[in-house]
């Protein structure tokens, strides 16, 4: 039986606090290539490190750790980007029939923010 991820599922706000927080963790170590890519399969491969990770990382929207202009800037457009995307999955009601789809469209998606 496939996988139903649905706008409103937990999953879809979780891969985005995740792809966010371990993007600006590997931005503030000086790594940038292919961050959203590596960032999903990161908390894909472990999830439960991730976990204890995100209780000692500041928000979402903390730009602190990062000490580079051109890494706090990609953040916060990658910050907007995430949000516009998530307003357009709550408005168009999209679903996903996999976790690998739902990581696939976020990284298509995700793919051009500068």
């Amino acid at each position: 039986m496939p996988l139903k991820i649905k706008w409103n599922d937990d999953r879809v706000r979780g891969a985005t606090t995740a792809l966010l927080l371990i993007t600006r963790d590997r931005l503030a170590r000086g790594a940038t290539e292919d961050l959203i890519a590596a960032a999903l399969a990161d908390y894909r491969e472990d999830p439960a490190g991730y976990k204890l990770l995100k209780a000692t990382w500041p928000p979402t929207h903390d730009c602190g750790p990062l000490k580079q202009v051109a890494h706090k800037s990609y953040y916060q457009n990658l910050l907007s980007a995430i949000d516009r995307l998530l307003a357009k999955i709550e408005k168009s009601k999209l679903q996903f029939s996999s976790l690998r789809e739902l990581d696939n469209w976020l990284i298509a998606s995700l793919r051009n923010v500068r």
